[in-house]
C-alpha cells in the first residue's frame, strides 16, 4: 500500500487505476497511508492552506470512484495538485498531534549568504584541481596523460588493462554540493555533501579494490569476484563483490550506518578482533549500524529509499529527531542552524523536501510548528517553538 500511494503521488498511477488497485484494502489502511504520504511542502501552495485534511481524503475517494470525470489534461493536473497539497498530518510523533497552519511568518530582514565553494580534487603529484560544475575538462596525470574526464558534476576515469602499483586521487565535496564518480572498473559512487573519498586511479589485478570514505556515499559496485570492493570508514569496513549500498560515516555523528539496496555486504569492525562478534552480513532492505559508544553492530529493516533519496536531491525524514534533521539540512544547504530549544531537538518528525530552498523550509517549520527563528551573522538561530513539546 505504501508503494502504491507513493506511485500515485508521483503520477505513475492515475485516479481510476488507483481505485482499482486499492478497492479491496481496508478503508482505514488506505486512509492511513494516504495521509502519511501528504507532502509537507503543501504549505508553500497558499491557495490550499485552509483545506481540511479529513474532507480532502473524502474528496479523494469521491474523485477516484467517479467514472464520468472529464479526461482533459488541465483538469487532471489540477486534481493532482489538489491531492498533493490538500492535507497534511505531521507532528510530534510521540504525541500524535496535528497542528493547523499558523497565519504568522517569521519577520526578519536578514538574509542568508550561502558561500559557493568548489569541490577539490587532490591529484597524485600533490596538485589540487578546483572543479567547476558549469564546465567540462580533462584530468591529467604528472606525465600529461588524460586519466579522467570531468563533465559538470561527474568524473569518469578511463579503464586500463593492467597496472603494477596504486596511485591515488582524493575528492572532497563541500557542504551544499554533491559529486558523482565513475571508477576505472565501472563502479559508480555518488558523494554527498561534506564528504571525501580517497581512491586508486586504477585498480591492481587480483588485489582488493579499497577506498577510504569520510562522510556519506552511495555505491553501485561493478562485480569482480577476483577483486572484492572494500569501503574503509576508519572504524568499519564494508566488503562487497558487486552490489548497491549507502554508507554514512560523518565524523560528527555518533554512528556509522550501511543500508543495502541489492546484493549483499559484509561489515567488519576494523578496530576490533577479527571474529564473528566483530562482523555482520547484510541482506537487501537491511541497515547495519555501528555506534561509537557501543562498538557493536545492530541490524534492522528499513525503507532504503529514505536513506538513498539524497542521490535524487530529495530529503526524506521518517520518525527523525530534530537534532538529526538539523544536521542533514546543514550539510545539504551549507548553512549553520543553532537550536536553543533542547526539547525540540528530541522530538521526531516526518517530512519530505525536494526542490525547496532553506528559506522555504524555515517557512514550513514556522507555519507548521510555530518555530521562532532569526538570521544573525549568517546563522539560523531557532529560539523556541509555540507548539507543545513531547515530554516523553
Amino acid at each position: 500500500m505504501e508503494y502504491l500511494v507513493r506511485d500515485y503521488f508521483d503520477g505513475k498511477i492515475d485516479d481510476i487505476q488507483m481505485f482499482e488497485l486499492i478497492k479491496d484494502y481496508p478503508f482505514e489502511e488506505v486512509k492511513k497511508h494516504f495521509i502519511n504520504a501528504m507532502e509537507i511542502d503543501f504549505l508553500l501552495f497558499k491557495k490550499y492552506s485552509n483545506i481540511n485534511s479529513q474532507q480532502a481524503f473524502e474528496d479523494f475517494l469521491v474523485e477516484i470512484k467517479s467514472k464520468e470525470k472529464k479526461k482533459k489534461k488541465v483538469r487532471h493536473n489540477y486534481h493532482k495538485i489538489w491531492f498533493k497539497y490538500a492535507a497534511l498530518f505531521v507532528g510530534f510523533i510521540g504525541l500524535g498531534l496535528v497542528f493547523t497552519v499558523l497565519q504568522k511568518s517569521n519577520a526578519t530582514e536578514a538574509t542568508l549568504q550561502i558561500s559557493d565553494e568548489a569541490a577539490n580534487l587532490y591529484l597524485t603529484d600533490g596538485t589540487v584541481e578546483k572543479l567547476k560544475e558549469s564546465e567540462s575538462s580533462n584530468i591529467l596525470d604528472s606525465d600529461g596523460q588524460v586519466i579522467a574526464v570531468q563533465t559538470h558534476e561527474k568524473i569518469v576515469y578511463r579503464p586500463v588493462k593492467e597496472v603494477e602499483s596504486l596511485k591515488y586521487n582524493e575528492l572532497k565535496v563541500p557542504y551544499g554540493k554533491k559529486f558523482e564518480l565513475e571508477f576505472s572498473d565501472g563502479t559508480l559512487v555518488f558523494l554527498n555533501s561534506g564528504s571525501s573519498i580517497r581512491y586508486p586511479i586504477h585498480f591492481v589485478k587480483n588485489e582488493p579494490r579499497e577506498v577510504i570514505l569520510k562522510g556519506e556515499a552511495f555505491f553501485k559496485v561493478s562485480k569482480d569476484e577476483a577483486r572484492p570492493f572494500v569501503v574503509n570508514t576508519g572504524a568499519v569496513d564494508v566488503k562487497v563483490l558487486g552490489t548497491e549500498f549507502n554508507v554514512s560515516a560523518y565524523s560528527e555523528d555518533d554512528h556509522i550506518s550501511t543500508v543495502l539496496v541489492s546484493g549483499s555486504v559484509q561489515l567488519y569492525d576494523s578496530m576490533g578482533p577479527n571474529d564473528e562478534m566483530g562482523q555482520v552480513k547484510l541482506l537487501p532492505g537491511k541497515r547495519g549500524v555501528w555506534r561509537k559508544g557501543d562498538k557493536d553492530f545492530k541490524v534492522d529493516d528499513v525503507d532504503t529509499s529514505i536513506y538513498t533519496s539524497w542521490v535524487q536531491d530529495k530529503l526524506i525524514f521518517r520518525n527523525t529527531p530534530f537534532s538529526e534533521m538539523r544536521k542533514k539540512l546543514e550539510r545539504h544547504y551549507n548553512v549553520s542552524i543553532i537550536n536553543s530549544n533542547e526539547a525540540l531537538d528530541k522530538n521526531t518528525f516526518n517530512a519530505y523536501f525536494s526542490d525547496e530552498s532553506i528559506e522555504e523550509i524555515l517557512e514550513i517549520l514556522d507555519r507548521t510548528y510555530g518555530i521562532e527563528y532569526k538570521i544573525e551573522d549568517n546563522q539560523i538561530i531557532i529560539k523556541y517553538s509555540k507548539a507543545p513539546m513531547d515530554k516523553k
